[in-house]
């Protein structure tokens, strides 16, 4: 089924644009006005053609600086999809392997880790089968407050967790940022370096790359997350360190980037020839995980539309701006729609902007 709907994705080529400027750019408009927004932003994306963008609203609720097609927006756990692409790179580097246990993984940990962790793999963290449990409040406030190297905060965090049995059982989706956080604790130990510098060398910044520009980690320069305020109303939160979780979550959810950036990127999930990677880690990455029973894959939730085909979906969030992101790869498309605030409104805007784009792609196709 998965070989099928990819190939059907190679076959395609190089695809028109299922929408145009002017009307993706009234579209978000609409929506920033009906749900009473601070930003919102969408880019639709077809291989082989330029991303389409559109931005309207604020930079922040209480300033008049306008959000700008270039400026970056926080797309929060889309990092996770991010972090398998960056552990497939390394696979076909030969720097790793799929299938790699726990001792595999850590091996200055193996003789500590739990025997019951022996034969956790590293598609049961990115696929949220491992059993890991969840990171907690005292963690992340702990992190918030730690002075440490990010490396040394990952692996503590990795080996406080392993060296005791799972928290809750394997082979049983538990979403978690802690399975990511474990992952990139074990990119960092096979590398040497930190998981954010490997993720500028072999994803945003990989050898010819058009998607680099403005990636990176925390809250954006620019536009500002929001929450609610302690007397209702939307706030916004700045730039400083409490604008974000703490940086030692990062491969779980981090990372920023202008729409088109973070378009051109995704597109290489469904266009067959880029040489980011081989149609077998493309596959592998896409993948129901542990069987084809499951809806959730390294980093994707996976969803089936009558007309649209296999999608790819995933949302991001870290409590101050809101992402979702749809690969259509029997389309050959993209979609992102985020808001830099996380609310009712907000959520209800992104998901009716998302699937009427979904619906969009899906018609054009078929015209």
């Amino acid at each position: 089924m998965l070989a099928a709907t990819l190939a059907a994705a190679m076959a395609l080529g190089a695809q028109a644009q299922p929408i145009g400027q002017t009307e993706l750019q009234s579209r978000v408009e609409t929506a920033l006005a009906e749900n009473e927004l601070v930003a919102l932003g969408a880019a639709v994306a077809a291989v082989g053609e330029a991303p389409i963008v559109a931005v309207a609203g604020q930079t922040a609720k209480e300033g008049d600086t306008t959000a700008l097609p270039e400026h970056a927006w926080h797309i929060g756990s889309n990092t996770k999809a991010l972090t398998a692409l960056l552990y497939a790179r390394l696979v076909e580097d030969g720097k790793a392997k799929w299938g790699a246990t726990m001792p595999d993984l850590f091996p200055s940990l193996a003789d500590s880790i739990d025997p019951a962790w022996n034969d956790i793999t590293i598609e049961d963290l990115f696929a949220h089968q491992s059993g890991a449990g969840q990171v907690g409040a005292l963690w992340l406030i702990s992190r918030h407050n730690d002075s440490a190297q990010l490396t040394d905060q990952r692996l503590e965090t990795a080996r406080s967790r392993l060296t005791a049995p799972p928290k809750s059982e394997p082979g049983v989706f538990e979403y978690s940022n802690l399975n990511y956080i474990i992952a990139g604790a074990a990119i960092e130990q096979m590398l040497g370096m930190s998981w954010e510098d490997a993720m500028q060398a072999y994803v945003f910044g990989a050898e010819s790359s058009n998607w680099a520009e403005g990636w990176g980690f925390g809250p954006p320069a620019d536009i500002e997350g929001h929450k609610r305020g302690m007397f209702g109303g939307m706030k916004s939160v700045g730039h400083g360190p409490g604008a974000d979780n703490p940086q030692a979550l990062g491969p779980a959810g981090t990372a920023h980037a202008p729409l088109a950036s973070h378009a051109k990127l995704l597109l290489k999930f469904v266009d067959n020839d880029s040489a980011l990677m081989t149609d077998e880690t493309r596959e592998h990455l896409l993948m129901p995980w542990p069987d084809e029973t499951a809806d959730y894959a390294m980093g994707w939730g996976i969803r089936e539309d009558a007309d649209a085909g296999t999608l790819y979906l995933h949302n991001g969030s870290n409590t101050m701006w809101l992402s979702r992101v749809a690969l259509v790869p029997e389309h050959g498309a993209v979609i992102i729609v985020n808001t830099n605030e996380f609310s009712d409104a907000s959520m209800k805007a992104t998901q009716t902007v998302l699937e009427d784009l979904i619906d969009v792609v899906a018609s054009d196709a078929q015209q």
